[in-house]
This record gives C-alpha cells, structure tokens and sequence, in this order.
C-alpha cells in the first residue's frame, strides 16, 4: 500500500514470442487511469523480439529473461517473486485492459477484504462477446466460463464468489502467496495452473471472487481449435493431475463416475485418443501425485 492508503499492484505478463501482441497490452496497461502500479515482464525463452521491444519502447518495464520457457506457471513465478505490490496480477500478454481495471479492483478490494483472488470481465475483440465471467469446475475436473459465448447485455454484471477465476487475468492478494506459495510450476507447459491455485487458495481460507468492473479484452482468437490433439492431451493431463492433486479418495471416485458419464454423453470431437494418452502419462504417477502431494 502507498502512504496514500492507496493499493499498489505489480503486473506480472509473461511473454513467449510475443512481439506482435505485446506493444498492444503494455500500450493499454500504461493507459490505466491508476498512478501506483509496477509492470514485470518475463520473456520466457522468446527468440523474437520480445526483449528488445520492451527494453526500446518500454523503459518502466522491469524485463526478467528465462533462460527458456519455464511454462506459465514457472513464468510467473519469477515475476512473483519480484514483485512489491499488496495485489499481483498475472496478465497475458495478449490483453488489453480498460483504463479503469485498477480502480474496480482496488474498489472491491477494500469493500471485501476477505477476497483473496480476484478475477476480471474478460471480453472478446468485439467488446460485446462474454469469453469469461467467473469459472466452475465439474465434479471430474472439467471446467467452465461462465456466459461463454454470450452477447454482454449486464446478464454478468454482479459481484459474486466462484470457484476459481481465468489465469488470463488473475489478482492475489499478497497474504495469499505469503501463505500457500507459488503456481504449481508442474502444469507444464500450461492449463489448470490458476484453477489449482484458487482452489488452495479457498482451502486456506480466502475468497474467489470475480468483479465484472475489470473488464479486459483478451484477444484469444474465438476460432482457436479446442478440440486439437495437442490442446486436448495437454488439457486433459493437467485436469487429471489436478483431481489427483487436490482430491480425497471419496472424490476421485464420485470424479471417476462422472467421467464415465461424460464420455458416454460427450464424446470428444476428435478421438479419444489424447484422452487416453493424458491417462496413461498421468496415471502411473497417481500414488505419489495422492499420498504425497507432490510431482
């Protein structure tokens, strides 16, 4: 906090090769109508010009280099563990924010100062297109945005408590960190990252809380292919390695009944063939991913 009682946030983006987004997100953080706040940015092994874009055009920046993609959780943490602020938001560098995102945040932070983690109206390029109001997550993991796809007519404009909030945009208190750590670095290279770490989060006591004030395009293509190989095995390795990672017995086994469901009802588009492959790199690690809590 500054000695004006007013919050001060770091802004952690990390970037992979990001040179053609970038510029567009640092322009819009810059433009926020909101005087106390640092950015970090982590070029996670780019071999474009991520660095020297930022370095020329940016000098407010604080620049960290990986010495290779550490994933997005691996990303973060280096920027996490540089930053100063009350709250640190974790950005993708393929956002661009409204000018008054961090006066809705630090409003509703001080109204609720039980939230721990706090999550933004997240819009399409359109600006009138819901891509993320709040998350739920199925008994087998299975996740979901709420008011995917809809037209933005207010129908999400309350402030309400959910089980986890996108990484896209994603504030925590630093209380939090202080008490439950780092991202998992695990969810290499990337998904389940931010849903792992609200559900520690609300475990150790805090609040998920989405604020549909923050409203930030994210310029993630509507036509990107979620139902790739590629997309689905990496989805589905991390969805398992959560469940295994943060449920009880009596979970897994209510979690392995309603993917028996699922995948009678709802066959993947594709095959079922990066599912079964997610099983098999995950399943053989389950003992130590259960009784030993870690990877």
């Amino acid at each position: 906090m500054t000695s004006s009682g007013r919050i001060f946030f770091s802004i952690v983006i990390v970037s992979l090769n990001g040179e053609k987004v970038l510029p567009v997100c640092l322009d819009a953080v810059f433009r926020t109508k909101w005087e106390d706040f640092e950015v970090i940015l982590v070029d996670n092994g780019s071999t474009d010009n991520t660095a020297k874009i930022a370095q020329e055009r940016y000098p407010l920046v604080k620049l960290i280099q990986a010495p290779r993609n550490l994933g997005f959780a691996g990303g973060n943490n280096l920027g996490i563990r540089e930053a100063r602020g009350e709250f640190v938001i974790l950005l993708n560098d393929d956002t661009e924010v409204n000018p008054l995102w961090l006066e809705a945040l630090s409003k509703f932070a001080r109204k609720n100062t039980d939230a721990g983690i706090l999550g933004c109206k997240l819009l399409y390029p359109d600006g009138k297109t819901i891509q993320h109001a709040g998350g739920w997550i199925e008994p087998n993991g299975l996740t979901h945005h709420k008011g995917y796809g809809e037209e933005d007519k207010g129908q999400f404009d309350k402030e309400e408590e959910c089980e986890y909030v996108t990484g896209a945009a994603f504030a925590i208190k630093r209380q939090v960190i202080q008490k439950i750590g780092l991202l998992d670095s695990g969810y290499f290279p990337i998904y389940f990252e931010e849903i792992d770490y609200c559900v520690r989060a609300k475990k150790a006591g805090f609040n998920i809380l989405y604020v549909p004030d923050a409203v930030v395009i994210h310029h993630e293509s509507r036509t990107t292919d979620r139902y790739s190989p590629g997309f689905l095995f990496k989805y589905h390795k991390n969805r398992l390695r959560f469940l295994f990672r943060n449920k009880s017995l009596g979970e897994l086994f209510k979690a392995a009944k309603h993917e028996v469901k699922w995948l009678i009802q709802n066959k993947p588009r594709d095959t079922y063939r990066p599912l079964f492959k997610a099983w098999l790199v995950v399943l053989p690690r389950a003992p130590v991913l259960l009784f030993r809590r870690i990877f």
